[in-house]
């Protein structure tokens, strides 16, 4: 990937890209250069377990084969990055950090660079790191609304390829799973605690009781209420 530099130009490089940045050298003396380094874990934690940060998951998608903005963004992020101190928190360099990046997923014109790779577009090592992600997402967010596309951005893939990871690895669709895991919670909160049926209802996701417990009723045969009269602790 051969990127011609000029004045206030952003880049956007995801790791293990190989690049060459032409016209470095032309560049008056004088100019600043700014670089900033996201490490990979703390961006992809970031982008999975922080709501705030998922509209972020599109941008890095497509940046991952280099991305290119346009003048007036670059001159934007400049004006965010020029208040960075050091000398502060780091909370308060974190939110000079958020608003930059704010600024890139506001853009309506970056161009990007070239198409990325297998290798280039995969930030996991592996396709068990793909299915450990998505096993730990599911388990964490099981009681808010979630969807297959929720579960794709996790892991950087479409809903179709994260589908083809469900069935292949957990023998069932996502919903089936999702299903499961909220069902189960909820028998385990009946066995061992005193809240109301509604409210547990509510603790693992659903928002319609009536279907809470015929959704249940499907999985143990029995209903929340004879669940909890049978098995509780």
């Amino acid at each position: 990937m051969d990127i011609n530099i000029e004045k206030a130009s952003l880049l956007l490089i995801p790791p293990n890209v190989p690049h060459s940045l032409q016209g470095l050298n032309k560049i008056d003396e004088s100019s600043q250069r700014h670089l900033l380094w996201l490490d990979k874990d703390w961006l992809t934690s970031m982008l999975t377990h922080c709501s705030e940060m998922h509209k972020l998951s599109e941008l890095f998608l497509k940046a991952l084969g280099g991305m290119y903005f346009c003048q007036e963004t670059a001159l934007g992020a400049y004006q965010v990055i020029r208040t960075l101190d050091y000398g502060t928190s780091s909370l308060e360099q974190l939110a000079v950090l958020l608003r930059c990046l704010s600024v890139l997923a506001t853009s309506k014109t970056a161009v990007t660079l070239s198409a990325p790779t297998q290798c280039t577009g995969d930030i996991f090592e592996c396709e068990q790191d793909k299915v450990d992600r998505i096993a730990k997402f599911v388990d964490e967010n099981y009681a808010k609304n979630i969807t297959l596309g929720c579960v794709a951005e996790c892991i950087y893939c479409s809903p179709r390829t994260a589908n083809r990871i469900f069935k292949h690895h957990f023998g069932e669709s996502f919903s089936q799973r999702l299903k499961k895991i909220r069902l189960s919670q909820a028998a385990h909160l009946l066995e061992t605690t005193h809240l109301s049926i509604s409210y547990i209802c509510q603790c693992v996701g659903y928002n319609n009781q009536s279907n809470f417990n015929r959704l249940f009723k499907s999985y143990k045969g029995i209903s929340p209420r004879e669940y909890r009269s049978k098995f509780s602790r």
